[in-house]
């Protein structure tokens, strides 16, 4: 999705007409309760966290290591998910309306509240095989992490919702909040990080500032 290939970078920001949603989203995919990947994933990490102290019988500096490296995982994951996953442009019908489904139907509307959330019927079979690949990978430390990337998930969906549809003074929610309007309204080829703007700069996809010379 780039800027010469689109007229403007959203259509409305008015909620997504019904004879669109029937066409372009699949039904399912998306929810209308911003709270329900707290319903859902607040059982699993607690779940997870049991797991590890109470099965496994981690001890709490292993368990450390696993939340302190689910926090240095997320903001990667988190950037090049939306770079070259979200922003995909698949050429098949299926992969243009799953495509569509999860991100891009967000750009054209993008105060939709239904469609800002990877629902779950993406979102939970994508962390169950996750944790599946994580545990053949590193055992019983897959549970801590686990935990913490539900945990960032969970604030990282909060806060998207919220720049979205509320204004804080909060001057971090506002800057970030910032950020993300800039990547909807601006370029929306630039400035995929959200929670944290390290990769944008690391990757060179940050919009610079533009320079007052009054």
């Amino acid at each position: 999705m780039t800027k010469d290939k689109r007229n403007k970078l959203f259509l409305s920001n008015k909620d997504m007409p019904e004879n669109i949603m029937d066409t372009k989203v699949f039904p399912g995919f998306y929810v209308t309760n911003p709270h329900l990947p707290f319903y859902i994933y607040t059982p699993i990490t607690i779940a997870m966290l049991l797991i590890a102290v109470l099965y496994v019988e981690m001890e709490y500096a292993q368990i450390f290591i696993g939340l302190g490296t689910s926090l240095l995982f997320w903001p990667v994951f988190e950037y090049f998910m939306h770079r070259y996953l979200f922003h995909w442009e698949p050429k098949g019908e299926f992969g243009k309306k799953f495509i569509y489904t999860i991100h891009q139907g967000h750009h054209d509307y993008p105060n939709d509240g239904r469609l800002m959330l990877v629902g779950p019927i993406v979102s939970l079979p994508a962390f169950l095989l996750f944790w599946g690949l994580g545990y053949l990978i590193a055992g019983h430390y897959t549970h801590p992490f686990m935990a913490g990337v539900a945990t960032c998930y969970m604030f990282y969906d909060w806060l998207h919702f919220a720049s979205h549809h509320y204004n804080y003074e909060n001057q971090l929610f506002r800057k970030l909040k910032s950020h993300h309007m800039r990547h909807h309204y601006e370029d929306n080829d630039k400035n995929f990080a959200f929670t944290t703007l390290i990769w944008d700069i690391i990757m060179q996809t940050l919009i610079k500032e533009k320079k007052n010379n009054g």
